[in-house]
């Protein structure tokens, strides 16, 4: 397993996203208030753009087929405002759109971009 060593945690400030160029590839990591982080692409396939680590993070409450209540957080586009579920990589609003998104973790204050995690 490869794993990239991106920055510190403090360079990500809580609730904004960044972006790391790995392996010829652009990839937004995003801290929440509670120092979560989470990877996806950066690639914005509705505005053909590198933009999401420029996004908002923010979370709602869907319902699943089962009735279920779920919490979501979200990266929303800084251009044309789509959802992107932070651990899926799944468009909130448009179905049939998903992004790859990546294993991260934190050692010794070290963000860490271990692999690519299988979209849902």
């Amino acid at each position: 397993m490869t794993q990239h060593t991106v920055c510190q945690l403090q360079d990500i400030l809580p609730e904004t996203g960044v972006c790391a160029l790995i392996d010829g590839k652009q990839i937004a990591i995003f801290r929440t208030k509670e120092d979560r982080l989470f990877a996806i692409d950066n690639y914005d396939p509705f505005s053909q753009a590198n933009v999401l680590s420029r996004g908002l993070i923010g979370g709602t409450t869907l319902t699943n087929d089962e009735g279920d209540k779920e919490s979501i957080l979200y990266v929303a586009s800084p251009i044309y405002k789509q959802r992107f579920d932070l651990t899926t990589g799944q468009c909130l609003d448009d179905k049939k759109i998903s992004l790859a998104t990546y294993a991260v973790s934190l050692e010794n204050d070290n963000v860490i971009v271990k692999s690519v995690a299988e979209n849902v």
